[in-house]
């Protein structure tokens, strides 16, 4: 018996089976592109280094910064004497809203419920 998918267009054998099964090729690689990401993203790598290395250079660092000799004034880094009382006022004001401001406030009204479906609004506030 004949198969029920019959080549009517006159389409040539190849492009027939890419207009049946084309969607159902484009998906399994798609599927199989996402199982590579997942396998490689759970895969692991052997550890180069052991706990011991990790412990001696953090105390490696630790000695680094404990037996420094540089200051800040070597530096040429200052570090002021904050006013904790000026900056505890300022604080305390509220930020001026004029630089902030648009030359036009938003219109709210300019927008018809026909609008939510795509259509143009008919109003003339625009």
């Amino acid at each position: 018996m004949k198969s029920t998918k019959t080549n009517k267009s006159g389409v040539g054998g190849a492009q027939q089976f890419l207009i049946w099964h084309g969607e159902k090729i484009a998906v399994g690689i798609v599927v199989v592109v996402a199982l590579w990401f997942a396998m490689q993203g759970l895969g692991y790598q052997a550890l180069t280094w052991q706990p011991s290395d990790l412990e001696r250079d953090a105390e490696a660092t630790q000695t680094a910064i404990r037996d420094s000799t540089r200051t800040a004034e070597d530096e040429d880094v200052a570090f002021p004497d904050p006013d904790h009382a000026t900056f505890a006022q300022q604080i305390r004001n509220p930020i001026p809203t004029e630089p902030y401001r648009t030359g036009t406030l938003w219109n709210s009204n300019g927008f018809s419920t026909s609008q939510q479906t795509g259509a143009r609004a008919q109003s003339s506030d625009y």
